[in-house]
């Protein structure tokens, strides 16, 4: 009997145990997926024990209060409807929509809308599909941005009663967010009642309108907030519906915003019809069914939570940007009188209004402080609460720790809006207090303290003599150097966030930039942040007159021309040139010191994208050193080629009239000195009148010619 051919050695073996494991893997493919089963009363004993060992760890659902909860995660953790995919040629249209949207390049509104119309008509029926897929949601989103009240409610009726899934989906939650934004205009608006019209899809047109169709949604959504308000996506559609019921100012453009992260994507896309009228820093009126609604809302999002979970909730990532619009709603929009209620937000949180040592609230406090994401509800809580209420915690919790806290990355921002709310004497004190840190957050780069500190001393009309002295002696005594420190210039600068210095530099309260610091060989580099920090604190001492300032300008006219030429060409460093040379505090004897610096250097800077802006400002700072800016005007003139091949140069030339200097040179010297001609005041004075160009003249002898041949 032949023998059965078998395999020797190592190979075989391996082989063998490789079909095996795909065996098994194939098996548990096949196999039904387990069911998530809900631990037993025994577990959930275990579990107490376990965290009340473990006290730094509070769970957000357990306790016999939050078997609602529960149950509610595990109905909105259930199975995600699905709408349907497109279909290939779908997405090309669709996708080749969303360009032509991004261009924006329609000759006009009425070519946008009906364009906008036209792919409204294509995904009729599909809206549900395209909010929920990854590829078209976005363009659902520049739809809705660009739509007028009917195509809104159009596609608010479309959502409703899905809202539910739509608020979790990663994708539909963002299209739910525009959706709300863009409606919340209209909401006073009333639609006339009509007979429900027939779709082409043949569904009912819904004849609601978008205030009812608000209150539809916290119908839809009323048994879901516990569940909602730490679930990952819907709680920013959350945020927004909380806000837009208030009549408060939505937006998503702010880096400080807690309605979204710091990571969504802003579209920047043009808006519709009544959207064009509304900005997102005005309050709007709201039906008066919107108040009791919002009420109703909040206690229900908070009545399923006892006060220790209440808590544990300001420092959940998810939750605590929740928790601090519903804070904001209770003190700005209902009154701070709310504030007294024991059921209020304020008052289970801190319910001991005195915060003296020991007590709850002082406890609690101290423990936000230091925490990166409870530290915000305080930053919320000190910009908002009543003020008898705010002097007990700063007396008790602050005010004696303020310079400590100053040190602190993360708690500093509390001194920040600490002390955005003290007195003269208050703010006094705590200068006093935070001048001993001064050196060390000059050596770490932490100068956002110092920074706010002088302009609410300059509010206050408080002397900032003894801060200057302080800061004089945290940086070089050598001039030179000084400046050198301020600014970081003449270190590597980190490239990964290079290219946003522009952009950081429009965001007054930067919000909380973080310090990244990449190796090199010869040490580590300079973010660009603490670059944009010492700028801002440079800019903040030049608006004070005296020893402030005078650190500044003294360190500025120490400088040689080729420092100021590079510091002109940096984006932080030049906005500091650009506030040495136009602000109230900058003397015609500085100036006249300081402006020499940059003749030879006007067109390499007017051709630079920073140096350019610099250029500008010394328009209106020679305006009383006339001979100054003649030179420097001539010096343009002669690189006249050179600035018209550049579109920076071309607005150096635009801006510094240069055109007016070549043809007309009396009225750009009274230009130039700030003498403002009316033709009509040449009455009765002896002065020339303007003469006109022969164009001008060449058009009157057109119009007098046509007029001769109508009356013959």
């Amino acid at each position: 009997m032949p023998r059965e051919k078998q395999k020797r050695g190592r190979r075989a073996e391996q082989k063998a145990q490789k079909d095996d494991s795909k065996h098994e893997y194939d098996d548990a493919l096949e196999a039904p997926s387990a069911k998530r089963i809900k631990p037993s009363d025994d577990t959930d004993q275990n579990a107490e024990a376990s965290y009340e060992e473990n006290a730094d760890y509070i769970p957000l659902a357990m306790g016999d209060d939050q078997g609602d909860i529960e149950e509610t995660a595990d109905a909105g953790n259930g199975d995600m409807p699905f709408y349907g995919l497109l279909d290939t040629d779908e997405q090309e249209y669709f996708a080749r929509a969303n360009e032509m949207l991004e261009a924006n390049q329609f000759q006009d509104a009425e070519e946008r809308n009906l364009f906008v119309e036209s792919v409204y008509q294509e995904a009729n029926g599909k809206e549900l599909k395209i909010a929920c897929s990854q590829g078209c949601s976005r363009l659902m989103e520049k739809l809705i941005s660009m739509s007028d009240v009917k195509q809104i409610r159009r596609v608010f009726g479309k959502f409703l009663g899905h809202f539910l899934h739509l608020v979790q989906h990663r994708f539909a939650s963002h299209c739910c967010e525009t959706l709300f934004i863009h409606a919340a205009p209209a909401v006073m608006q009333k639609t006339p009642k009509a007979p429900p019209k027939k779709s082409e899809d043949g569904e009912d047109e819904t004849d609601l309108s978008l205030a009812e169709m608000f209150m539809s949604v916290i119908e839809e959504l009323k048994e879901n907030w516990g569940y909602l308000l730490t679930e990952r996506f819907a709680s920013h559609t959350i945020r927004v519906l909380l806000l837009v019921l208030a009549g408060e100012p939505v937006d998503v453009t702010s880096k400080d915003s807690v309605v979204a992260s710091r990571k969504k994507e802003r579209l920047g896309l043009p808006a519709a019809g009544a959207q064009e009228e509304s900005t997102p820093t005005q309050k709007r009126s709201v039906p008066e069914s919107f108040e009791p609604a919002l009420k109703k809302m909040m206690a229900d999002m908070v009545s399923g939570l006892d006060d220790t979970y209440l808590r544990a909730l300001a420092t959940q990532p998810i939750g605590n940007p929740v928790l601090q619009v519903m804070l904001f709603l209770e003190l700005c929009h209902f009154g701070k009188s709310s504030a007294k209620d024991p059921k209020s937000i304020l008052r289970r949180l801190v319910p001991d209004e005195s915060f003296e040592e020991g007590t709850d609230s002082a406890t609690f406090i101290r423990g936000l402080l230091y925490d990166p994401v409870g530290s915000r509800l305080v930053e919320t809580m000190v910009r908002y609460m009543p003020g008898k209420v705010f002097k007990n915690l700063y007396k008790n919790n602050i005010r004696d720790r303020i310079g400590s806290l100053s040190r602190n990355s993360t708690a500093g921002y509390v001194v920040l809006r600490t002390l955005e709310r003290l007195g003269k004497d208050d703010l006094q004190s705590a200068m006093d207090l935070i001048i001993p840190e001064v050196p060390g957050l000059v050596e770490r780069s932490r100068l956002i303290v110092p920074r706010v500190l002088i302009e609410r001393c300059v509010i206050r009309n408080v002397d900032t003599k003894p801060f200057a002295q302080a800061l004089e002696e945290a940086y070089d005594a050598d001039p030179t150097t000084r400046l050198r420190q301020m600014l970081r210039l003449g270190e590597p600068t980190d490239k990964m966030v290079e290219d946003e210095e522009d952009e950081e530099m429009g965001d007054v309260d930067e919000g909380r930039m973080e310090r990244k610091h990449k190796t090199h060989t010869g040490g580590s580099s300079t973010s660009a942040a603490e670059k944009l920090h010492g700028s801002l604190l440079a800019q903040a001492m030049l608006t004070v007159p005296g020893p402030l300032s005078e650190l500044v300008y003294s360190s500025l006219l120490a400088q040689s021309s080729e420092t100021i030429v590079q510091l002109a060409k940096e984006a932080t460093s030049s906005r500091v040139l650009q506030q040495a040379l136009t602000l109230p505090t900058s003397t015609a004897q500085f100036r006249r010191q300081f402006i020499t610096r940059f003749q030879g250097h006007l067109v390499e800077l007017a051709q630079d994208n920073s140096g350019s802006h610099v250029v500008d400002a010394l328009w209106s700072a020679t305006k009383d050193i006339f001979f100054v800016k003649e030179r420097m005007a001539q010096e343009l003139a002669q690189n006249e080629m050179t600035l018209r091949d550049s579109f920076l140069g071309r607005a150096v030339w635009r801006n510094w009239s240069m055109d007016l200097y070549k043809r007309r040179r009396g009225e750009w010297t009274a230009r130039a000195k700030g003498i403002e001609r009316d033709p009509a005041s040449n009455e009765g004075t002896g002065e020339r009148p303007k003469s006109k160009s022969k164009l001008e003249l060449a058009r009157e002898r057109f119009a007098a010619k046509e007029a001769a041949a109508a009356n013959a």
